[in-house]
């Protein structure tokens, strides 16, 4: 099954993405549940966290999508938004609110089935993103999605993660390889950060799960530009 939530405040948008939904799931054969709501407001009194995705649209009356998307983020840090705007130069505030992707009005139904692919492919890899973190007492399995970054410390890994801090020995190398690690960035030869969790880009640094990381002037442009491919998804 796939939740989704249209957040559109425009009732002709708000049924084109509804019957986008129907047909996707007659397409995918799987079961598409899509619940429509007027405006921001309305949205965060109901939320419970149960979507999979939220599509949200960003000019609304009572509540911009960004204020909306802001607000959401204190209930829910991980629920993939997927902006929905007739406005591009909004796309690059998107990383305030981690968003997943934009959708640029008029929205074509290509171009939905491929937001769509992605969150159903999030869904399917999700639980099963995990990385095993050797410990004195054993090993800590945590959810790579769960890890806000890693640094490198005299020899030694460590893991900042939402559940904890972790130290194992290790190579940042080899994370690099790792195909889970794809959704992270290299800002300084000694940290790995999870584009996921950055929560603002400064100058030479990176706000990420409540740190600041060093983000060095000679890989600022290629971080940033895989931080555009990995969060933003096509932007126009």
């Amino acid at each position: 099954m796939l939740r989704l939530a249209v957040v559109e405040d425009d009732d002709r948008q708000a049924q084109v993405l509804t019957e986008y939904a129907a047909r996707y799931g007659k397409e995918r054969q799987i079961e598409v549940v899509c619940d429509r709501f007027q405006n921001g407001l309305l949205f965060l009194e109901a939320y419970r966290g149960n979507y999979d995705a939220i599509l949200l649209d960003i000019a609304m009356p009572l509540m911009d999508g960004m204020e909306c998307a802001k607000r959401l983020r204190t209930l829910d840090e991980q629920v993939p938004i997927i902006f929905i705007t007739s406005m591009a130069q909004y796309a690059i505030k998107g990383y305030e609110v981690e968003a997943m992707a934009f959708m640029i009005k008029p929205v074509s139904y290509g171009e939905f089935g491929m937001k769509m692919d992605r969150i159903v492919r999030r869904l399917h890899t999700r639980q099963a993103a995990t990385y095993a973190i050797p410990q004195k007492d054993g090993t800590k399995v945590v959810d790579v999605n769960d890890i806000y970054y890693v640094e490198v410390l005299s020899h030694n890994l460590i893991f900042h993660t939402r559940i904890g801090v972790f130290e194992t020995y290790g190579k940042l190398g080899a994370l690099e390889e790792d195909t889970r690690f794809s959704g992270f960035i290299k800002p300084s030869p000694s940290h790995l950060v999870n584009c996921s969790h950055i929560a603002n880009i400064g100058k030479d640094t990176l706000e990420v799960g409540g740190d600041t990381v060093p983000l060095s002037r000679r890989r600022r442009k290629e971080c940033l530009e895989k931080l555009a491919r990995v969060i933003g998804g096509r932007l126009s």
